[in-house]
This record gives C-alpha cells, structure tokens and sequence, in this order.
C-alpha cells in the first residue's frame, strides 16, 4: 500500500486541476464568443464560420448561430445580441443564466437533434 499523501501536496494538486479547467472554460467561452460575434459581419456575406476547438459554432445569418457542443453560456448569448436565434446541438448544455439571459433579451434557443 501507498504512503498517505500529505493535505497541502493534495491542496496544491486540487489548486492546479482547478486553474486548468478554468483555462479550458474561459478559453472556450472566448472562442465560442468570438465565432459568434466575428460571424455575423461575415454572415451578412455569405460565408459560414466555424471554430477550429470546441465548442464548434458556426453562424448563418446576422441574427442567428449555432452551438454543436460544448456549454450555451450567458456570455454566449449576450455576444448573439438581441432579438436574435442560437441553433444547438444535442450535446450542447444551457446554463441556468444564459436561458435568463436570452429570455430577457428575446433570443430564441432552437435545440437541434441530429
């Protein structure tokens, strides 16, 4: 059997697991956001835009996008702006504050099961 590891080598484990998911969200959160806000200038256009790391997203026209996977957070929707549409995937999950936030500002969440 193993020795017992001591509390601050297990704290400071803990600590360095936790900086990392945070890393991973935000850097997803940034890069969901920024698809569907640098999308929609390039929407009106005509091309369609897709994130190279999850979450993948891509947009189709000025006032909508799409989330394949990952988490619809409030940030997401915010960056969609008002009155708009955001189509997700299956595997995609909604936070608590992005329902609030899109109801508040009259966005449509449209669940796709493909």
């Amino acid at each position: 059997m193993s020795e017992p590891v001591s509390s601050d080598l297990l704290r400071e484990v803990i600590r360095e697991v936790v900086r990392d998911v945070i890393r991973e969200v935000v850097a997803e959160e940034i890069a969901a956001a920024g698809v569907l806000t640098a999308g929609t200038s390039r929407a009106a256009a005509g091309a369609t835009v897709a994130s190279a790391p999850a979450p993948r997203a891509t947009t189709s026209a000025a006032t909508s996008g799409r989330l394949e996977r990952g988490a619809l957070t409030e940030r997401i929707v915010r960056a969609a702006g008002a009155s708009s549409t955001i189509t997700i995937g299956r595997a995609v999950v909604v936070t608590p504050l992005a329902k609030e936030r899109a109801k508040a500002m009259g966005v449509t969440i449209i669940r796709i099961d493909e």
